[in-house]
């Protein structure tokens, strides 16, 4: 299992999704985080006022939760492709284009042979996501 950025935020905020979250990662063999996703994820504490102090405790309780998965030269060369696919959904959905780290999570998820578990509309629907709400 994968875990984006969008599934750490509403797990540390503890939001109506986190149980659902918690169930997803105690099922899962093996569980990993872009290391992408923790700076994606420090930046939103930051902008959310989260003291440095705050922000660095949330972190090493992703880093304990889970596997941070370096952007290894397999991923880097998986991201043009997992970033056309994301590009192509969005449009399909009229959704804005994804980002850098959408692609990164995408082709991380796709190179560790997993599933990313997220509630990002830029991953609905494509066949390595492991969808979070309605």
């Amino acid at each position: 299992m994968i875990v984006d950025s969008f599934a750490w935020i509403e797990f540390l905020r503890g939001t109506p999704l986190e149980p659902a979250i918690r169930r997803q990662l105690a099922a899962a063999d093996v569980v990993a985080t872009p290391d992408l996703v923790l700076a994606e994820v420090a930046r939103k504490l930051a902008r959310d006022g989260i003291s440095r102090a705050i922000a660095g405790r949330k972190l090493r309780d992703i880093s304990t939760l889970s596997n941070v998965a370096p952007v290894t030269i397999d991923v880097a060369l998986g991201v043009a492709r997992a970033d056309d696919d994301l590009r192509a959904n969005a449009k399909a959905r009229g959704l804005d284009r994804p980002g850098l780290a959408d692609a990164v999570v995408l082709s991380t998820t796709r190179t560790l042979n997993g599933k990313v578990l997220t509630g990002d509309a830029h991953f609905r629907g494509l066949p390595e996501t492991e969808w979070l709400g309605p």
